[in-house]
């Protein structure tokens, strides 16, 4: 019998809240790679590059145009936001691949982004990020959008900013999740290289998701800090 459990998260308390500690693990685990690997590339710089400072050469220059592409030349202000993104998710979606299962871990250890709390802890920080930047540029004309084209139309508008983090984090929540799910029933049905094709689809999802997210990103900020807007 297929026993396949979803959602089990290791529960912890601060106080009155509740702490999904899988989902923090993980989460922190990502963050502290990347931390690693920046502090070793950095450290490690040559007029030559070998071959771990050519693949962060190259992931710097998507990035960029990632970010550039969207907003132009104000795009170099925004860089540190959307490589943050597009980074953390990247490699936080391909936690998921790694065979936790196998070890006596409580919970559900699995990609931090497959848990609705993270993805919408980043939506929220990419709205936060696009109202403040429009503020700091426009001051209080950056609220004149919100009145375009025709003042009767401004209380869509102004939900637009509200239903946008949803949409954000539902996005990369669905499609990390299902995915994951997808393989635990395939693995569950058949000998489990049957299940490596999907296992290497999901690689290239989880890099289209960190795409969407971070080009996501990007829109909303070149649209608050357009001059057009």
């Amino acid at each position: 019998m297929l026993d396949i459990h979803i959602g089990h998260h290791w529960i912890s308390h601060i106080g009155p809240l509740k702490v999904h500690m899988d989902t923090v693990v993980t989460a922190w685990l990502a963050m502290g790679l990347l931390l690693a690997l920046a502090i070793y590339i950095t450290r490690h710089l040559n007029r030559i590059p070998g071959k771990v400072q050519t693949v962060a050469e190259m992931a710097l220059e998507f990035i960029e145009g990632l970010s550039v592409g969207q907003m132009g030349k104000e795009g170099y202000k925004h860089i540190s936001l959307i490589g943050s993104l597009f980074l953390f998710i990247l490699v936080a979606n391909l936690m998921g691949q790694l065979p936790w299962r196998l070890l006596p871990l409580p919970g559900e250890f699995a990609s931090p982004t497959n848990d609705l709390n993270v993805t919408l802890g980043l939506a929220l920080i990419v709205s936060v990020y696009y109202i403040g930047a429009g503020l700091i540029k426009k001051k209080f004309a950056y609220f004149k959008h919100y009145f375009q084209p025709f003042w009767f139309i401004a209380p869509m508008n102004v939900l637009e900013d509200f239903t946008r983090p949803m949409a954000l984090s539902l996005r990369l929540f669905i499609n990390i999740l299902a995915g994951e799910v997808l393989i635990l029933v395939i693995g569950g049905l058949v000998p489990i290289f049957a299940a490596v094709p999907l296992m290497l689809f999901e690689l290239f999802i989880a890099f289209i998701q960190a795409f969407v997210f971070a080009i996501l990103a990007a829109s909303y900020v070149s649209g608050a800090v357009s001059d057009e807007h």
